[in-house]
């Protein structure tokens, strides 16, 4: 649609249809307008009539960013509202009916609060096409509080008189006295943070000031409001080249609308916005979809009350969006707030910039019994895993390249201590000390919350070296022993407990031509896992590994129990390089997901660029000179470093952070339930879960990954099961999935809030329940799956015989 230059009276055509549409909505308007404030006001008498007939659907509460007040440092207050299932109170404009929340703030001497901040609120549309702006699940509303100067109390009390209007099919009006009483603290001192969870929560609800996919220059015609006259806001939105969002009318209820909500002004009044037709385009896995592309723009008339006083004044609101790119990638939804003052030529931004989600929110639920390091260690699933740990560090003993290290270090440690068994005894275990502290350092990195694999950038990195090791395995090249490393070894003579224990930390970096691929494959897997399994099980690898110094230092005899070096290395090392081929078809499955088949096609190519560099890396020959040497190295990094930038920096270039795509979850369930499976998997959004909940019905969550092994299991060992499908259909359950393959910043919320750092995560959602999820056990097994199951349907039942009850 073309648009008018900035700046330049609109057209007349397009104010004609912009104030026709005004009108047709004021008359409407005013009908609604009439009705709400009856129904308003039958709301209140009913509320001061009755005051004592029920209790307040909203516990509301003051809640503080800072443990203890410093003077003059200003500080945030959340107004906090916990409302029963189904309740929800209003956005700052409330729409065609409703009221927001006010305040009467009694504060300390010297102190002032700000305006309050709403979240992004939810469009709702009742019967008569009513339509109103809510805030559903548990809103928090902020509010920066300024101390004076100086403050001679020790405590101050921030308190004060809410009001509000809460609906679900009927409305309240409910208040509510609110209070909070925080420390003082020494002048001069950075306040420390409190409730960090929650107020990161309100800050990410909060309208962003910019984004990357879109624009907005908003324009007002007259420049001026002039009282008594009308005028009409223009919104110019652009959205970045290569990129869509959805039209205000998407043609499925699980895709993002595009949408605007305007700030309540006094003395202006606002008619619906007119949103242009969306751009129709075929897809093969969705069916048609209606999408804006390149510059469109929104348009919403308006007039000025007569009464107003004449001035400027501040215009401004939130536009709700989800954007996509051309290969179908689309991003979590945004809301980008946007505003002008009257009279000026510049649009200003305001808002706080923040992460934020446009949708519901909901209350945290309980973590469950499992989770944490107690409840980790006592499962049988994870002791069995632990084990599997342990043997993998007791195999990298078997490595052709830690062997040998292992007969020279014992041997070491026997000459050292001029045959004193203790002496031996107290260098094996310092040793095998040292090479455990290697290995926990090593999971603390992995620890450390970032999953690697859910970054295309990181699994093609990680895969190219654990490709060219297992090259250096099947003797394509020598994969030499890090000359830093060595000297760091030479020049610890004395092997007394501490040297012994240095010599131990280096052992891994030693034998890091064979413990190198094993190690970065470990660093990958472990990265998916939650903190303590993470740490644990390099734990264990690291015990595994110092077991036999420790066991040879108590009873050096038992060397001679050992394998002879031999020939039969050289086989079992190629054996080894096969392997770690295997290991690189693991960790390079999440591409296809990730980057689709052109790109995994594309990485290929990339890798026999990488090879082609590790076999003329291994034509080096120590011969040759230094200069000849160093030309034949500089030739192989350049092979592989303009193989990676003409293929993902001009043929095929990576996104700096690929996000969950609909399309690519749609195309992935193939719209429908797959061949193998009757489960009818639906793509997950918390809005969706919301409303089937809400709806009287069963919901279960499959938060899972492409890269993600124990999710496969619980997949083929209790979900894809037979009797797991029929008690679904038992129950009308319905069943989503939420793809973590590529990081969606959705999903990862929700994991957080759930205490966990990764998937699996598989949730049960009773009915009417949509706040306190069945949090499951990491491992499934088909018994406990179906026991939880039934565990919901009981209070599906329970929700459905009191509903009876009451109807009767």
């Amino acid at each position: 649609m073309a648009t008018k230059p900035r700046g330049t009276a609109p057209r007349n055509g397009e104010v004609g249809r912009a104030r026709r549409v005004y009108s047709e909505n004021r008359m409407m308007s005013r009908n609604r307008r009439m009705w709400a404030a009856a129904s308003i006001a039958a709301w209140a008498w009913t509320g001061a009539a009755m005051p004592a007939l029920a209790a307040n659907k909203a516990k509301v509460s003051l809640v503080s960013s800072v443990a203890a007040v410093a003077a003059g440092k200003p500080f945030d207050v959340g107004l906090r509202f916990e409302q029963e299932s189904g309740w929800h109170i209003y956005w700052q404009n409330s729409g065609d009916s409703g009221l927001p929340p006010t305040i009467q703030w009694k504060l300390p001497e010297g102190f002032t609060a700000g305006d309050l901040q709403f979240p992004v609120p939810k469009r709702h549309v009742s019967p008569g096409d009513i339509i109103t702006n809510i805030l559903p699940g548990e809103p928090v509303l902020l509010v920066t509080m300024t101390p004076p100067g100086s403050i001679s109390a020790s405590t101050v009390k921030v308190a004060g008189e809410v009001r509000y209007l809460i609906c679900n099919q009927n409305c309240l009006q409910e208040k509510a006295n609110v209070e909070l009483e925080i420390p003082v603290q020494p002048s001069g001192d950075e306040p420390k943070p409190a409730n960090d969870e929650l107020f990161n929560r309100a800050r990410r609800a909060l309208p962003k000031s910019s984004s990357k996919y879109v624009t907005i220059t908003p324009s007002l015609a007259p420049a001026h409001l002039a009282p008594g006259a009308k005028f009409e806001l223009e919104l110019a939105i652009e959205v970045a080249k290569g990129h869509h969002i959805q039209s205000h009318t998407p043609t499925m209820p699980s895709l993002i609308p595009a949408d605007v909500f305007l700030e309540r002004r006094d003395g202006v009044r606002f008619g619906r916005p007119v949103f242009p037709e969306g751009k129709k385009r075929p897809d093969k896995y969705l069916g048609e979809l209606s999408e804006y592309e390149g510059r469109i723009t929104v348009r919403t008339s308006g007039d000025v009350s007569a009464d107003r006083t004449p001035g400027p004044a501040r215009i401004a609101g939130v536009f709700t969006f989800q954007a996509c790119d051309e290969k179908g990638n689309c991003f979590p939804p945004e809301a980008l707030s946007f505003s002008l003052v009257t009279g000026r030529a510049s649009a200003t931004p305001t808002a706080l910039e923040s992460v934020t989600q446009a949708g519901t929110t909901s209350a945290p639920a309980e973590r469950s019994d499992g989770d944490g390091l107690e409840g980790f260690l006592g499962r049988f699933g994870l002791l069995g895993l632990f084990a599997g740990c342990f043997l993998y560090g007791l195999f990298i003993n078997a490595t052709p390249c830690v062997l040998p290290l292992l007969s020279i270090k014992v041997l070491g440690f026997v000459q050292q201590s001029h045959d004193s068994r203790k002496q031996t005894l107290a260098l094996g275990l310092s040793f095998g000390a040292g090479v455990m502290v290697f290995f926990v350092a090593l999971g603390l990195l992995a620890a450390r919350g970032s999953n690697v694999l859910q970054y295309p950038v990181a699994v093609i990195a990680l895969s190219a070296v654990v490709l060219a090791m297992a090259l250096s395995m099947l003797g394509v090249y020598t994969l030499q022993v890090p000359a830093a490393a060595v000297n760091l070894e030479s020049k610890i003579h004395h092997e007394g407990v501490l040297s012994s224990f240095g010599k131990g930390a280096l052992a891994p970096v030693l034998g890091f031509a064979c413990t190198g691929p094993l190690l970065a494959g470990a660093f990958g897997w472990a990265t998916q896992q939650p903190r303590p399994i993470a740490i644990t099980a390099f734990l264990f690898a690291g015990l595994g590994m110092a077991s036999p110094y420790m066991l040879l230092g108590a009873n050096p005899k038992w060397l001679s129990f050992l394998p002879k070096p031999g020939n039969w290395m050289i086989t079992f090392e190629r054996i080894m390089g096969f392997l770690l081929m295997g290991m690189v078809v693991w960790l390079m499955h999440p591409l296809i997901t990730q980057i689709g088949a052109e790109g995994l096609e594309w990485t290929l190519v990339f890798f026999v660029a990488v090879a082609f560099g590790c076999w003329l890396w291994g034509k080096i020959d120590f011969t040759m000179s230094a200069a000849t040497r160093w030309r034949y190295r500089a030739g192989s990094l350049i092979v592989v470093g303009l193989c990676a930038v003409l293929v993902y920096g001009w043929i095929y270039p990576l996104e700096p952070a690929v996000q969950q795509a609909e399309k690519t979850r749609m195309a992935l369930l193939g719209a429908t339930a797959p061949a193998e499976s009757e489960i009818a998997w639906r793509p997950w959004s918390p809005q969706a879960v919301e409303e089937v909940v809400r709806s009287g019905r069963v919901a279960f969550v499959d938060f899972t990954a492409a890269y993600c092994t124990v999710c496969k299991v619980n997949k083929k060992a209790a979900i894809n099961t037979a009797e797991v499908k029929e008690k679904l259909k038992a129950l009308r359950a319905e069943a989503f999935v939420a793809d973590f393959t590529s990081g969606d910043d959705a999903i990862f919320v929700t994991l957080q809030k759930h205490g966990r750092a990764g998937v699996p995560l598989n949730l049960i959602y009773p009915a009417g329940k949509p706040g306190s999820p069945i949090v499951l056990e990491p491992n499934l097994t088909k018994s406990y799956l179906l026991e939880k199951l039934d565990e919901a349907g009981a209070v599906q039942s329970a929700s459905a015989a009191s509903a009876a009850s009451l109807g009767s």
